[in-house]
């Protein structure tokens, strides 16, 4: 788990989960792989590529 996380869970904040069972936010966050910094880079980016392209393809108002 990266220190920024730790750090933010160490703080307290913690959502609110509500389904048909019980949840354990801590189980659920044991099962999640962080991808590694550069490609969460590159996930944003284009992220951000498709917002400025879908922006200059809006018609005016």
């Amino acid at each position: 788990m990266s220190d920024e996380l730790q750090d933010f869970r160490n703080v307290g904040h913690k959502p609110v989960l509500v389904g048909p069972q019980p949840f354990s936010f801590d189980e659920i966050l044991q099962n999640i792989d962080p991808a590694p910094d550069e490609e969460t880079e590159r996930f944003v980016a284009a992220i951000y590529a498709d917002r400025r392209q879908a922006a200059g393809n809006s018609p005016p108002e």
